[in-house]
């Protein structure tokens, strides 16, 4: 699906389940072409025999494709259920917590009832909370006058087009509210009691909706690696960038801010580029895609309009939680190679998270493209990049779908390319291998501490394509 596709067309296609493999932006042209079976040949032993061959692929790739729009649409109805449940715009009434409203409802429901419910049933007589109908009535009723509220015109386009019927969108959103519900039990309760709590989370993730969450945090793991890029390779020079599944915070579950929808990484990875002495603003080029044409909309409208960014810290400074120094020196100087102004001195809010505001100069706006891709089943025929970053969309997608992913990633970087991503699983490192992107350097990051238990951080691996 291109960038020229409408979100509107695309959203009410998915939403009555009509195909778009026939449409110009699946393999008929476009920028993006579809990954083909000759594409997979170094991992074709191990397709086959997991059951995948020449005959059947692009059947499979067609599928995927398929269900990769579906869990899009399905992800940005779980944002919509996390907007709905903590608004304060919505009504007066004290915002609603997800986790803690999801095993409120399971824990009411007697153990019959809760068995079908987990599996995926509704049993009978059913009722959301009276908070709950109260706040998806309140919902109903902004959406028709959002007025200049951004995440407002955002969620009446998603409600007007996967619901279109206006006299079932009460019912309709009632039972997406439950199916929501349902995996946050199973995540925060269900899969904490398994023998292997993070094996059982990715199991859940790798079938649940595409979402579009990010965060300020994810810059930092991504500047870290850069750094030991720049300190490997003094004289290195980026110039062309694909930064794959770049977000927007549409309604994350946690860390909910009322601010207009912003999308962090892409300014985040400019402005670590430029700190670094890798990339000049001058000759740069960075290539922000994604799967939902809301992301990619969002994307090139600030290309042409550049936005003034509200940067929050995702992670509250509170209860035993203690920045890194390092992480707050991170904070600091984030922004200030793209910004029109000088930057002013991040501040602590009443809930202890930092924050600071980054007004986008127009020379860092001319940087940034947005193109729709499906990193699993498509590839951009650009010019080859020097750097792919990948962070946090990896869990997504079960072992086929990531060698699948891998084979896209190697064929758009150009020979001594660096690929960049956070994913722990160890058959990544057998797929990179398979396709020329050996294993070159990793790093941990430490965000924060906690009082008494682990450290909040995380991991950034650097393949570079032989």
């Amino acid at each position: 699906m291109t960038a020229r596709r409408s979100s509107i067309a695309l959203w009410a296609a998915v939403a009555i389940g009509t195909s778009l493999l026939a449409s110009p932006g699946f393999g008929q042209g476009g920028s993006a072409r579809v990954i083909a079976w000759a594409d997979v040949a170094p991992i074709a032993p191990r397709l086959e025999a997991a059951g995948l061959n020449a005959s059947a692929f692009r059947a499979y790739v067609e599928r995927t494709h398929r269900e990769n729009l579906r869990r899009v649409r399905e992800g940005d109805l779980d944002h919509l259920v996390f907007y709905l449940l903590q608004s304060t715009r919505l009504s007066g009434a004290e915002p609603i917590e997800p986790a803690l409203n999801a095993k409120s409802l399971v824990l009411g429901l007697d153990a019959g009832a809760r068995e079908a419910f987990l599996r995926g049933g509704q049993p009978a007589g059913l009722q959301a909370p009276p908070a709950v109908r109260a706040r998806i009535g309140a919902l109903l009723k902004a959406i028709e006058r959002p007025g200049s509220d951004a995440r407002l015109q955002y969620f009446r386009s998603l409600v007007t087009t996967a619901f279109p019927n206006a006299r079932q969108r009460d019912e309709q959103l009632t039972a997406e509210y439950f199916r929501v519900m349902r995996f946050v039990y199973e995540k925060e309760f269900v899969a904490q009691r398994a023998p292997s709590p993070a094996a059982a989370v990715a199991d859940l993730y790798r079938s649940r909706g595409l979402s579009t969450d990010t965060a300020v945090e994810a810059g930092y793991v991504v500047q870290l690696g850069l750094g030991v890029l720049k300190g490997l390779q003094p004289d290195r020079r980026i110039r062309r960038v694909l930064i794959v599944g770049p977000g927007l915070d549409l309604a994350p579950r946690t860390g909910f801010l009322e601010a207009a929808p912003e999308s962090y990484q892409p300014w985040a990875v400019i402005d670590a580029l430029v700190a670094t002495g890798l990339s000049s603003l001058d000759d740069l080029i960075v290539t922000a895609a994604d799967i939902n044409p809301r992301v990619v909309q969002h994307l090139a409208a600030a290309r042409r309009s550049p936005p003034v960014l509200s940067l929050v810290t995702g992670i509250p400074e509170a209860a035993g939680v203690a920045f890194s120094s390092d992480y707050r020196e991170y904070f600091a100087r984030l922004g200030s190679r793209i910004s029109a102004a000088t930057l002013e001195p991040p501040q602590s809010d009443a809930g202890k998270h930092l924050r600071k505001s980054v007004s986008v100069s127009a020379a860092a706006a001319a940087v940034l493209r947005a193109e729709t891709l499906d990193i699993v089943t498509e590839r951009l025929d650009a010019a080859p990049f020097d750097l792919v970053i990948a962070t946090n969309i990896l869990p997504y997608f079960d072992d086929q779908q990531l060698a699948l992913t891998t084979a896209n990633i190697a064929a758009m970087l150009a020979p001594r390319g660096v690929f960049l991503h956070n994913e722990l699983r160890p058959i990544l490192g057998d797929f990179t291998t398979a396709f020329g992107l050996p294993f070159e350097q990793s790093r941990h990051a430490v965000i924060a501490t906690v009082a008494g238990a682990a450290r909040l951080g995380d991991s950034v691996f650097l393949h570079v394509k032989r």
